[in-house]
């Protein structure tokens, strides 16, 4: 599965918006940081995190020993970093992340994911996962500023 957005009968795309946070940090620290996927594990509660494998181009992870999100880098350009699911994925998507330069300390984070799951699934995961990208915005500062 590669994260295109191609439906199946039966499902329907789940759109999760992040909150808008800012970040004590410059846009290029933060991209530079947030293209690097060994760095996701920071980003996420890890009470709730299990089996966790990373590269700078790819993380995998159970979420509460659910289920495993199997995440690739796709692409960057100068204020985004494109993310989609893998094949160990129950379902694809594709994850954009944001970083807007506020001043040259400071700048906006948001994190956008569209998923193809279906009406069963988009119950059970929509916000639980609205959770967890708010709660991978919020922790971005933090993150940076432990590196």
């Amino acid at each position: 599965m590669s994260g295109e957005n191609h439906l199946k009968a039966g499902e329907l795309m789940l759109k999760i918006i992040s909150d808008k946070i800012s970040i004590r940090s410059n846009a290029l620290d933060c991209l530079e940081y947030l293209s690097n996927l060994n760095n996701y594990k920071n980003l996420f509660p890890l009470e709730k995190i299990n089996n966790w494998e990373s590269s700078t181009e790819h993380c995998k992870f159970s979420i509460q020993n659910t289920y495993t999100l199997d995440i690739k880098k796709q692409g960057l350009e100068t204020n985004s970093i494109y993310l989609v699911s893998a094949e160990k994925s129950p379902f694809t998507f594709k994850i954009k992340v944001e970083i807007h330069e506020k001043d040259s300390l400071n700048c906006i984070a948001q994190i956008t994911c569209d998923a193809n799951v279906n009406p069963i699934l988009k119950v059970l995961v929509g916000k639980p996962l609205n959770e967890l990208f708010n709660y991978m915005a919020n922790n971005i500062e933090k993150a940076i500023l432990l590196e």
